[in-house]
C-alpha cells in the first residue's frame, strides 16, 4: 500500500511553551492574510519543525483520509488473515517519467517547464515551504527491500530523501541545472488550498532495515531535464494547468 506522506497533513512541531504539537490545517483567513506559518494550537506561538515519524498521522481532507483508510485495510486485515502487507508513505517523489500533463504533479515538472521556456519559476505562498524530496530510484529500492524482508510485514514506513529543502531552493537548483541561474524564483501570494506548510519525514524505521536515501535533488533535477528534453511533445503545460487550478479553486489568493 502506497500513499503520500504530505497527504497526512501538517507534521510534527515543537512549541517552546507547550511542547510537541500537531497543528490543524491553516485556516482560509490565515492564508488570505499571507500568514503562512502554522501556529501552536494552544498558545498561538511560533513552532519549530521536527521530523515526523510513522506513529501519528493527521489527515485533513478526503484524499488523505482515503489513503489512510486503505493503509489500515491493508495492515489490519493483512495481519488478521496472514497476508503479508506493508504501507509505504512516500515523500515527494522526483525523477524521470513524471507526467508533464498532470495539472497537479509537482515542482519538478512545473519548474522544468518554466525555466526551459525562459520563465522564472513560480512558487506558491512565499516559496519557503519545507519539503522532503526523494529520488525515484531510492523509492524503488525501498519497495524491493520491504517485499523481501519479513521484518517489514504489517508496518508503515516513511520513504523520504533525508534532507529538508525549501521550494525556493529547489527552484534555484532547477534553474542552475537548465543553465539559467539568472531565473530567480518569485511568488505572487497564491496558495494551493489544503496544502501543508512544511513536511519532513523521519526515515529511521526504514534505515533500521538497511535502506539509505542515495539520491539528491541535483540528481533528480538533472535526470528529469535530460529526459524531458528528449520528449517530442514536451512543452509549457504549466501555465494552462495553473489557470485550470485557479478556475476550480484549488489555487487561490494572489496580488493584493
Amino acid at each position: 500500500m502506497a500513499s503520500s506522506q504530505a497527504a497526512y497533513g501538517e507534521g510534527k512541531y515543537l512549541c517552546a511553551k507547550d511542547g510537541v504539537q500537531f497543528p490543524a490545517p491553516r485556516s482560509e483567513a490565515q492564508l488570505q492574510q499571507r500568514q503562512w506559518a502554522p501556529l501552536c494550537p494552544l498558545c498561538g506561538g511560533s513552532l519549530q519543525l521536527l521530523d515526523t515519524d510513522e506513529a501519528r498521522v493527521n489527515p485533513h481532507n478526503s484524499y488523505a483520509m482515503s489513503k489512510y483508510g486503505g493503509e489500515q485495510i491493508a495492515l489490519v486485515l493483512g495481519r488478521r488473515y496472514g497476508i503479508a502487507s506493508t504501507a509505504m508513505r512516500y515523500s515527494i517523489v522526483q525523477g524521470t517519467r513524471q507526467s508533464f500533463r498532470n495539472a497537479y504533479s509537482g515542482a519538478l515538472r512545473i519548474f522544468a517547464m518554466q525555466v526551459l521556456s525562459g520563465q522564472q519559476p513560480t512558487a506558491y505562498e512565499d516559496g519557503e515551504q519545507v519539503r522532503d524530496f526523494v529520488n525515484v530510484d531510492d523509492v524503488a529500492r525501498a519497495n524491493l527491500l520491504v517485499l523481501e524482508d519479513a521484518r517489514a510485514d504489517y508496518c508503515a514506513f516513511n520513504v523520504g530523501g533525508g534532507r529538508r529543502v525549501t521550494v525556493n531552493e529547489f527552484a534555484r537548483v532547477m534553474a542552475a541545472g537548465a543553465g539559467r541561474p539568472d531565473l530567480e524564483p518569485h511568488s505572487t501570494g497564491e496558495y494551493r488550498f489544503g496544502d501543508t506548510r512544511h513536511i519532513s519525514s523521519d526515515v529511521g524505521a526504514l534505515r533500521a532495515l538497511g535502506w539509505q536515501p542515495l539520491g539528491d535533488i541535483q540528481r533528480s533535477v538533472g535526470a528529469y531535464l535530460e529526459w524531458a528534453q528528449q520528449q517530442p511533445d514536451f512543452g509549457d503545460f504549466a501555465s494552462k494547468a495553473r489557470s485550470y487550478m485557479q478556475q476550480v479553486g484549488a489555487v487561490r489568493g494572489g496580488a493584493q
